[in-house]
């Protein structure tokens, strides 16, 4: 089996966050509403990082000289993006919720913390 790096095991681990979340949301508020409105976020979030994550490999491995104006670039696509979710979901208070789109939007970097922590002590202890 091929090792994962880390951003391919947040990504792995992403998913079912957001499945349990969901249907713990839909378990405690019954409305369909605040479940769209966070899977939004989620797929808007999954989405816009792995398209950072396609593009920024490519970018290492064939175009070095030029990572730092893609990494800024992609950080401006990414924030620009997730404006216009939060927007959307804004704009029509009935059918979206801005609240649960917004922790939906932060699934990525919800993750990314204790999946870092836990990778990272376990492969440290590996080389050891």
């Amino acid at each position: 089996m091929k090792k994962k790096n880390l951003i391919e095991k947040i990504f792995l681990f992403s998913w079912p966050y957001a499945i349990l979340f969901s249907l713990i949301l839909y378990l405690v508020t019954s409305d369909t509403n605040y479940v769209l409105s966070f899977i939004l976020g989620v797929a808007s979030s999954l989405l816009m990082n792995s398209m950072n994550y396609r593009i920024m490999k490519n970018v290492y491995k064939n175009k070095p000289e030029s990572i730092k104006s893609r990494h800024i670039i992609m950080y401006f696509v990414k924030f620009l993006f997730f404006a216009l979710i939060l927007f959307i979901a804004y704009r029509d208070p009935e059918e979206w919720n801005i609240y649960f789109t917004f922790v939906g939007l932060l699934t990525f970097r919800i993750i990314s913390i204790p999946v870092t922590l836990i990778f990272a002590n376990k492969e440290s202890d590996e080389i050891d």
